[in-house]
């Protein structure tokens, strides 16, 4: 019992110590807290991190929200295209009237966005437009891939002028101008060969005269005339000395005959990569009898020269002959003094005197006659010319009839192939005031076939010419793209003459390449020139007669083309329809052959698109930005397509607003401040 007393007592003691010791314990935290301290400052790291790590989060989620807000501003700027130019020509443009006009409105579409609340609060602070493209910028560039854009993307089906066969449309027209400036440059030779001509006229006249003189120097040689001979010999001295001016005559109009033929033969070279097949060969074969002219081995020239050189000798044989025949007069007055002192000698011999025959008849003396035999026999090898011209009346009229036929085409166009009820237009366009006038920078790309094609389809589409049935204030749009004139009339004049020439020249091709044409033009052209044996003259002439018919043909295409018909771009011998009878027919009538039906073959538009590879690009553009501008400002005052912008970059910016580092405890640690710049850049572009 006493021991379980004490066990008992003992352990009320153990616990009286335990309590003890834990209220000891327990005094000293009450002092200390350093877990509770530590344990707060963890959990504010925790949290400050978890705070950065979201702010970072939302300040990359509103640079995104503000780039998105200033793209979609853009976006709202851009749907804002004119309307007018999209209905009626498919180009779009933004209007704008001014830099500053644009940058407000952009501003005020991103303000859209900010006022949104959202975990991106943030404070516009302004929107710079840092580039503006205008439509007609860059000498209408991007005017040009928009169209080409619209016309590639599926919009046509059925194009009359294959993009796919554009190179060999340029190349088809390159060679039908080549052709044609060709035909100019025939011309421009054949002219000057008829000035040398009239300078080898001049100089056969001349030629001519001597050789009468010559016939006369030798009938008084003949007749022992010395008298006679002297004054001949003067005349043919004079003649022979106009022989030096009319040589040099000659050589001038050779020299420029020579500088026209250096002309014609760059052309020929410019236009080698445009020739196809043979045809090279066919022009430059009709250089060849030019060259007889102004070669020194040429036929015409070589006879100039040879003349030149016979003249001179008979000059020096007339300068022989002048000393026979003052030899043979010293010796027959030699003979004369010889007798006089013999008689004398005699009558003082035997005293009488010599009297005189009651008819006054001569002493014996005074009966020696003068001999210019060897003088005559040496003016016998007097050399004559070989120059000869013949013509004969009939074939002149001819020759005649042609150049009638030139100076209808040249000089009365309009009046010969227009259709009698066709009014010209009297449109004119306010050039000063349009695009093509006013600086708008040089293009730095130029269209390559396909694209040309899908232009000038567009052009043939959306603009109107002679033939077309919709009527205008300014009808003949087609043809100002080609030419830029400023009134309807001087644009539909040029368009002509230029579709002349083309055809022209396409028409000079085929008759080169028919041998059975070039036959007749040849026995047209030796019937003309009737010159016995004078082939370079023949042949220029048949050249000048198939410029001429080819010309010929070209009016009745193009009087067929405004009537609406069409005509093959190259013609076989079944498409021909003039013939040699019938083009001098219309030089003695004075009117072009009537048009003709044919089914087949490119229509008047057609023919001005394919001119249209012929227009410089930049041109082009420029011209068709001033039908655009000029017809949409008859319903639109004031429009102006240097108002209306292709492309536009900007930059915004803004001041953002911290979320979670808004807290003072963040931001003490972190050190960020309450604001951060945002900046966005943004760029569009039809």
């Amino acid at each position: 019992m006493i021991r379980s007393g004490e066990k008992a007592g003992a352990d009320s003691r153990e616990a009286a110590d335990g309590y003890a010791k834990r209220g000891e314990s327990t005094g000293r935290m009450k002092n200390r807290g350093e877990i509770t301290v530590f344990l707060s400052l963890c959990i504010l790291c925790v949290a400050a991190l978890l705070c950065v790590m979201a702010e970072s989060v939302r300040t990359a989620g509103s640079r995104y929200y503000f780039q998105t807000a200033v793209g979609g501003a853009l976006d709202s700027l851009f749907s804002r295209y004119h309307r007018r130019l999209w209905q009626q020509y498919r180009v779009l443009g933004l209007p704008c009237e001014s830099r500053q006009a644009a940058a407000d409105q952009l501003r005020s579409y991103t303000e859209k966005y900010l006022e949104v609340e959202n975990w991106y609060p943030m404070e516009l602070k302004s929107v710079e437009i840092t580039e503006w493209t205008g439509i007609a910028d860059q000498g209408g560039d991007y005017l040009a891939q928009e169209i080409v854009d619209y016309m590639r993307f599926g919009v046509w089906g059925n194009l009359e002028l294959s993009p796919d066969d554009g190179g060999q449309f340029l190349r088809d027209i390159s060679e039908a101008a080549a052709a044609g400036g060709l035909t100019e440059a025939y011309d421009a030779q054949t002219a000057e060969v008829q000035k040398l001509e009239q300078a080898v006229e001049k100089l056969v006249d001349c030629v001519s005269r001597q050789e009468e003189y010559a016939a006369e120097i030798a009938s008084r040689l003949a007749a022992n005339d010395a008298a006679g001979f002297r004054a001949g010999a003067s005349d043919f001295r004079k003649e022979a000395g106009r022989m030096d001016g009319l040589a040099a005559n000659y050589e001038r109009q050779a020299e420029r005959l020579a500088e026209k033929l250096a002309d014609t033969e760059r052309t020929l070279t410019e236009a080698a990569e445009s020739w196809q097949g043979d045809r090279a060969a066919l022009f430059e074969e009709q250089m060849n009898p030019y060259h007889d002219y102004t070669d020194a081995d040429g036929v015409r020239r070589r006879e100039i020269l040879t003349q030149l050189e016979t003249g001179k000798e008979n000059l020096e044989r007339l300068k022989q002959t002048e000393g026979l025949v003052r030899d043979a007069e010293i010796a027959w007055e030699e003979a004369r003094q010889a007798a006089r002192r013999a008689e004398k000698a005699a009558e003082e011999g035997d005293g009488q005197t010599v009297k005189t025959t009651e008819g006054g008849g001569q002493t014996a003396a005074m009966d020696a006659e003068l001999s210019l035999a060897a003088a005559a026999e040496h003016w016998s090898g007097y050399k004559r010319s070989g120059l000869k011209l013949e013509y004969s009346e009939g074939d002149t009229e001819k020759k005649g009839l042609l150049e009638q036929v030139k100076k209808l085409a040249q000089n009365s166009l309009l009046e010969l192939v227009l259709p009698a009820d066709m009014q010209v237009s009297a449109g004119v366009i306010a050039a000063g005031a349009l695009p093509s006038h006013r600086a708008a920078g040089r293009s730095v790309q130029a269209p390559g076939p396909v694209e040309r094609v899908l232009l000038h389809e567009y052009c043939g589409h959306f603009f109107t010419n002679a033939v077309s049935e919709e009527k205008k204030q300014v009808q003949y749009e087609l043809e100002y793209l080609l030419q830029g004139k400023q009134s309807d009339r001087d644009n539909l004049q040029e368009t002509m003459t230029q579709l002349l020439l083309i055809r022209q020249g396409l028409n000079l091709i085929h008759i080169l390449s028919d041998p059975a044409k070039r036959d007749e033009a040849r026995g047209m052209a030796a019937g003309i020139v009737g010159v016995t044996g004078l082939a370079p003259l023949v042949e220029i002439t048949a050249c000048f007669i198939m410029c001429v018919w080819a010309m010929g043909e070209a009016v009745a295409d193009l009087r067929t083309l405004y009537a609406g018909g069409r005509v093959p771009l190259w013609k076989n011998r079944e498409d021909w329809k003039l013939s040699l009878e019938g083009l001098l027919k219309m030089g003695k009538e004075g009117a072009s052959p009537g048009r003709t039906e044919s089914e087949k073959g490119c229509a008047y538009e057609t023919y001005l698109k394919l001119l249209l590879f012929l227009t410089d690009h930049q041109d082009l553009q420029m011209r068709i930005l001033d039908m655009m501008e000029m017809n949409l400002k008859r319903q639109e005052e004031g429009f102006s397509i240097d108002k209306c912008a292709y492309r536009l970059g900007i930059t915004g910016r803004a001041s953002g607003k911290h979320v979670f580092f808004a807290l003072p405890i963040v931001e003490k640690y972190t050190g960020k401040a309450g604001a951060y710049p945002l900046e966005a850049p943004a760029e569009r572009a039809y």
